[in-house]
């Protein structure tokens, strides 16, 4: 079984403001009323600059209490898709809630540092190092460079 770290940072508490039961470990948003976070699925445009907030680590329906990690160590589900999802990894955010690898072509927006295994296609859990907020102007450096 893995050992997920701990830095001893506790959640900060919100409530739900739409169900939440299957939303555990990935990404949420702030919702449209204060004190509520909502699912980050919709990924951010110059238009629409969502950021996430932190990770679900409950499950909550909508009006309980969501606790929420927002900086530090926690357990979180990040997909490898068409990127290789490798132990040291930045990362970015899908609209599915999930990290993943944040692409060496663009100006991805960073968001933690993977401490997982190695993936190279599906969905998994692991450890992951959030930042208190996204690294803007963060080059990414390719191999052949």
């Amino acid at each position: 079984m893995a050992n997920y770290f701990n830095a001893g940072i506790t959640e900060v508490s919100f409530l739900a403001d739409e169900d939440l039961t299957t939303w555990q470990w990935r990404l949420v948003m702030a919702a449209s009323r204060v004190g509520y976070v909502q699912k980050f699925d919709i990924l951010p445009t110059a238009t629409s600059p969502r950021t996430p907030v932190g990770i679900l680590v409950n499950d909550p329906s909508a009006g309980q209490e969501a606790a929420v990690k927002v900086i530090g160590f926690t357990k979180a589900l990040a997909q490898a898709g068409a990127c290789y999802l490798a132990h040291g990894a930045l990362l970015s955010v899908s609209n599915d809630g999930q990290f993943c690898s944040a692409s060496e072509d663009t100006d991805d927006p960073i968001y933690g540092i993977w401490f997982g295994p190695d993936a190279t296609s599906g969905s998994i859990y692991g450890n992951v190092v959030l930042n208190p907020f996204p690294a803007s102007g963060l080059q990414l450096l390719s191999s052949t460079n």
